[in-house]
């Protein structure tokens, strides 16, 4: 999760690619992660432990 957040938050518009620590991220990796944020938030709404988990 915070590996997902991080490219979300360095890639902006998700538009080009950016490097993340020596390796190249562009933006099918910055759509990949947006969908893996958008899960971990709709399952942290339905359950608090989760909700801590993710940081949420």
């Amino acid at each position: 999760m915070k590996w997902a957040k991080r490219v979300i938050e360095e890639m902006g518009d998700g538009s080009g690619a950016v490097m993340i620590d020596g390796k190249m991220q562009d933006d099918a990796t910055y759509k990949q992660c947006q969908v893996m944020v958008d899960l971990a938030r709709m399952l942290a709404a339905k359950d608090a432990d989760l909700a801590a988990a993710y940081g949420f």
